[in-house]
Parts: structure tokens; sequence; C-alpha cells
């Protein structure tokens, strides 16, 4: 369709409006949004600004675009042609001035010299070419004023002037540049798209007053209202901070690893062959095996002694298992010092039932496990030094058969630790015998499935293992078994696990690996903290899991996790807090005065992501806040009460808007009824004289 029928069709007005303003306020992104019903990204309007115009013959090349430029406004039918103009100062614009019926000047909201330019430079151009077309002030870029500012300036183009919290013009500092003019003023947002339809339906109101006033027979004309007033944009209210959990530290293999090799805090010792010591850990060993857990378990617990009828059926047993092994059952190392060591009942494993004293020595403290196990000798306790710590502690000596030889055996121990097996291990075939006699079955079918070419299958294993072993040492916890050190605490003790604690937590690990007192103390004393917060500690060290309860307090929690360094669990009690407490808003209750006393206690504890939700629910539902803990919020920090004023919904300045808005709105409403009153009576008595004439 040609350009040129818009003008040729009856009673449809083409308005020429023309768009002035410096450059990089937002003018050809404001016609775009009107023409073309563009819609922009945050990223895209802070791209880095390039010089461009609107070409005027969009209307003649793009049907949409014509389409889109007829509207009807007060019930007449316009065309309106939007002009676009350079923002340079000395660029020469005569030509777009031309015939104009409107011109629309633009400045931005967050650059204060071009609303200065709009008085000294803009306006007087406008006048002089020409004088008589009305002219609408327009406040571009208005989502910068609730924006986050540090977010903007970090998105625009490094050497691009960064924006300043007091570059933001308030509202009235438009207002008052437009009432001294004596023009309109309206603001925009094209990210929010607010403001676009009343610039432009303003602007051809103002034009077609301006018409009507030289063509004064058009009809059509006389409805038209003068350009309304805006309601002020209400900013949507900010999104709350999504709690991000960091990824979780899983207690590393390496750790678990280095632990085996450098033995801190070791309690059993393998003696094999006569003349090498391995140093271990009851707790990594009995959580990942059974055999190794029931061991340990007859230790702590005690058990009868059973006939020797049985011990040789279970002997015989244990022959036919692994007839490869010959172990020298009447073996006996007399010279071990130990404690007396009994047995279980045969509640937790029937293996339970298999130590009794060595034969020919029954007053030996050293008590046998030939018939308790193939490759099993004796086991007792005695004095060691740690070869770490170099200090003197009881040690349980678990002395093997002297055809377990060291290196394979230390694989299978370094197995239960991390879970892991090295694919490229040279003697797969002995791993498996003696995975095979410590009945460690993962192990076992692990090394059946490299030497089978099947290692993929190893994974599933490693995954059953691990899940197998966490479910063991949460037992392990809730029972205290194997434990090595015991919490005092204000209200109790909680018993633990050194080994774990040293790998899960570098502030336990200083403590017990280093040169600390608490380090060979079987008690340590740990003040100002209660039993059921330093037991979610302790629960969240051994399974990576927050486990909460009804009484846990969240903020004690995070207190505790910060005072041991453990940034993961913050996040996790953060999660928790504001879960119970959107939970809590949503069912009803009220939980204004719970997130004021949440507030600083999170900001001293370093819970930042609770701190910063905090702040947005205050800000968010300021009014009622203030209105019920007025003075809990001005006792609150300066920091926070600055940040308060800055971000509260709704702002400050929209209330000032919002109340001007309806003030000026009744004014109008006044005139409007006294303008109708005057035109009623002037009707009402060209009636009568009308009447008296006739």
């Amino acid at each position: 369709m040609d350009i040129d029928m818009d003008y040729e069709r009856p009673n449809v007005e083409t308005i020429k409006c023309v768009v002035v303003g410096d450059n990089a306020v937002g003018k050809t992104r404001l016609i775009c949004a009107r023409a073309c019903n563009t819609t922009l990204t945050q990223y895209q309007l802070l791209a880095t600004h390039v010089p461009t115009v609107w070409a005027i013959d969009q209307y003649r090349v793009c049907q949409e675009v014509l389409e889109r430029s007829r509207d009807v406004v007060d019930e007449v039918s316009v065309s309106l042609r939007l002009w676009d103009t350079f923002g340079d100062h000395h660029k020469d614009r005569r030509f777009a001035y031309g015939r104009s019926d409107v011109v629309v000047l633009c400045f931005s909201i967050a650059n204060p010299n071009s609303l200065n330019h709009v008085k000294t430079m803009w306006y007087q151009e406008i006048k002089h070419f020409c004088p008589r077309t009305p002219v609408i002030l327009v406040g571009c870029q208005l989502d910068l004023r609730y924006a986050d500012l540090e977010a903007v300036n970090r998105a625009r183009r490094p050497l691009a002037r960064p924006i300043k919290r007091g570059d933001i013009l308030p509202p009235e500092r438009g207002r008052e540049v437009a009432k001294e003019l004596g023009i309109p003023y309206y603001e925009t947002s094209v990210f929010d798209q607010f403001g676009i339809k009343d610039v432009f339906d303003n602007a051809i109101r103002a034009a077609l007053i301006s018409r009507r006033h030289l063509q004064f027979w058009k009809s059509h004309l006389k409805k038209v209202q003068k350009p309304l007033l805006q309601a002020p944009f209400l900013p949507p209210k900010a999104p709350p901070p999504v709690i991000k959990i960091p990824e979780c530290p899983t207690p590393s293999m390496n750790e678990a690893g280095y632990l085996l090799d450098s033995p801190l805090c070791a309690d059993v010792m393998f003696v094999l062959q006569e003349q090498d010591c391995i140093f271990a850990h009851k707790i990594y060993l009995a959580t990942s095996s059974s055999k190794f857990y029931d061991l340990f378990l007859m230790e702590c617990e005690g058990s009868p002694y059973m006939d020797e009828a049985q011990c040789n059926k279970e002997n015989t047993n244990k022959d036919v298992l692994t007839s490869h092994f010959e172990t020298n059952s009447d073996s006996d190392d007399a010279s071990l010092k130990s404690l007396d060591v009994k047995i279980p009942p045969p509640e937790s494993s029937e293996s339970l039932n298999m130590l009794e004293p060595e034969s020919g020595d029954t007053n030996s403290a050293a008590r046998s496990l030939s018939c308790w196990g193939k490759g099993f000798v004796s086991v007792h306790k005695e004095m060691q030094v740690n070869p770490v710590s170099k200090r003197t502690c009881p040690v349980t000596v678990v002395k093997m058969d002297s055809s377990v030889q060291a290196a394979p055996f230390k694989t299978v121990l370094q197995f239960l630790y991390t879970g892991q097996l090295d694919e490229n291990e040279k003697d797969l075939t002995r791993l498996a015998q003696i995975a095979e006699i410590l009945e460690v079955f993962d192990l076992r079918m692990m090394v059946e499935n490299i030497m089978n070419k099947e290692a993929f299958m190893n994974q599933e294993i490693t995954k059953a293992f691990h899940v197998r072993k966490a479910n063991r040492i949460k037992e392990c916890l809730c029972k205290g078994t194997f434990s090595d050190v015991t919490f005092k605490l204000d209200d109790g003790s909680i018993k633990a696990h050194k080994p774990l604690l040293i790998c899960s937590c570098e502030w336990m690990s200083a403590m017990f690996g280093g040169s600390f007192i608490e380090s060979s103390n079987s008690e340590v004393a740990l003040p100002n903290i209660n039993k059921t917060s330093m037991q979610a500690v302790l629960d969240y060290l051994y399974t990576k899991q927050l486990s909460s309860s009804q009484e846990l307090d969240t903020l004690e929690l995070i207190a505790l996790a910060n005072r041991f360094c453990l940034p993961h669990l913050i996040a996790l009690a953060e999660q928790h807090a504001v879960q119970e407490l959107t939970k809590a808003s949503m069912s009803g209750i009220a939980i204004d005065g719970e997130v004021l006393s949440y507030l600083e206690l999170a900001q001293f504890h370093n819970a930042n992501q609770l701190a910063a939700w905090c702040l947005h629910y205050i800000c968010t539902n300021y009014n009622s806040v203030c209105s019920k803990f007025r003075k809990e919020i001005k006792a609150k920090s300066s920091d926070n009460q600055e940040y308060f004023e800055r971000h509260r919904w709704p702002p400050v300045w929209y209330l000032k808007e919002e109340d001007h808005y309806q003030r000026v709105k009744k004014e109008r409403e006044k005139e409007d009824v006294a303008l109708n009153k005057h035109h009623s009576k002037r009707k009402w008595c060209f009636w009568n004289s009308s009447a008296v004439v006739a």
C-alpha cells in the first residue's frame, strides 16, 4: 500500500511527530517500540551505544510498520509518522522540523546533562524552527531508577562512564522543567514497556488540538481532549534472592588415603609376617567391611567363649573356602601385651563366637583368631607410639597370618578407605584371594570385572559401597560405636570419631592433627554449644546432609557452622531457614519480628544469603514491618537503614508521585466539572434567547 493513501483517506489525520534529544537517551528505541513493537532485553539495552536514526521510509517499505502507524485517539482516526533525528548538537535538523505537527523532546533520567540541554539547547532549537508546534517532554530509561546499578555497570562496555546513584533524576526534576517550559511531561521505559502508548497518544492529542485551532470546521476534532495525566509507574517487586548451595565438599578420597599413609589418631595396628606394621583406623575399616566390624565390635562389647567342637567345625568351613592358604593356627605370640578380649553374643554375627584363648596359654592377654577367620592369628591391646604425632596411645594389635603379604593387604585397606581400585594393579589374583579371605566381596567383584574386561561395571559397585558405608557411619555416630573422642557440651556430651572429623573439617583437622592438647585427649570441652546443634554438625560432617529437627535452632546451627568454618553447612542452614519462614508466611503466620531478629545475627555469623533474604523481605514489606516494629527498624545499623531507604517497596519517589497524581487528578476533575457547567449554562441561555425571538 502506498504511503500517500493515508493522506487521501477522509477523516484520517496524519500526524508528523519529530523525536529529538541528546545522544544515547533512548530516542530510536522508543520509536522502534512504538512503530515496530520491539521488545528488548536488559542485555540489549546495555549494549554499546551506536548512534542510529530510524529511517522514515519504513512506512513505505514495511506494511507492518504502516499498519501500526494507524490508531484511533478520542474517536479520531490518525496515522502517526515518527521522525528520528541525530542527537549531535551541531547537526542540521531543519528538514526534520519542517511541517511537524508535534515534537517529542527526550532526555535520560540517568543523565542530568541531557535534562539541562532540554532548556539550554533543544527547546530553543524547536522554537526557532517550528515555534507554534506543541512539544512533549519525555524522560526515558525509567527502569534505571529502580535497577541494580552495580549489575548495570558491570554489564555495560568496559570504558563506559558508570552510572552513579546520584545521577538518577527523581520525577519532580523533569516535572519542574516541563512546568517551567509549559509543556506536558511523561516518563517511559522500553524495557518495562511502560509509558510508550501514553507518550504517543498524548502527542497525538496535542497535535490534534493545535490543528483544531486552525481547522475549526472539522467537527470530528471537537472531542479531542488535552494531554492526559500519566499514572506513576510502580516498579515490580524484586524477586527474592535464591539461596545457592555451593558444591558439596565431599570427603576427598585422597585425604582418606593420605590418612592411611600418615596415620594420625590411628587406633589399630596390623602385624604382617612378624615384621611389617600397618597402622589404620577402626572407624574406616569397620564401616567398610563387615568382617572388621565384627572383629572390632567383639573388643568393644565382649562375648562368652565357645566350645572347641564348634570352633573346629567353623575352621573346617574356612579351610574349604580358602584352601590355597595354609595358616598356622598354632602360631602364638606370648610376648605381645594386651587387654582381655571377650566375644559378643551371636546376635551380631555367627562368626563372633569363634574367638578363644590361644591353645596352651589361657592366661595370655592375646586372643587367638585362627578359629574365627582365615588370615587372622591374634588380637590384643598394647601401648604404641604413633608414628606421626610421636605420642604413646593404646592401640588394638591384630596379628595376621604369615601368608598375608603387605603389598596386597595395603591395597585392600586402601580400597576400604577410599572405595577405589586402580585398574592397573599388578597382582590382581593375589588381591582377589586376600579380598576373599577378608570377606571384602565388593573388592573381589571389582577385581573379577577388571580381569574379565568389564571394568565399567565397577561404577555401580562403588556407588553401592559408598551408600552402605554412609549408612554404617551414621549408625556408628548414633550409637557411639568405635568412638575415640567425647565432646563435652553445655547440656551433655556426644561421642565422635577423630579420623572422620579430620577428613571432613579443616577446623577439626587442625585441632586433632596438630600440636594442640586436644589431639591426645579423649575428651574435648566445647563451651557455649548445645547438644542439638553439635549433633546436627556431626551428622553433616559424617553424611554431608542437614538433618533438621524441631528442637534445632537454625541460628545456633549457623553460628556453630561459622565457628567451624563450614560454608556449605551454612548454606544448607540458610536454605532451611528460608524454607521454614516462607512456609510459615504462606500459612498466614506473621514472621515480621522473626525476620528482623534473624537479620543482624545472620550478618554477624556470615550467613550472607539469609541476611540478603531478610533484607529483601523487610524492604518488600516495609510499610507493614515498619508499622509494627518501628523501634526495631530504627535500632538497626546505619548500613541496614540506608539499605531499607534505598530498596524499600513501594519506593519513596513512587509514593510522592502517586500523591501528586491523585492531587492533580482531583484538580482536573473539578476543572472539568466547572467547565461543563459553564457550557451547559451557555447552551441554556442560547436556547432561551432563541425562544424569545421565536
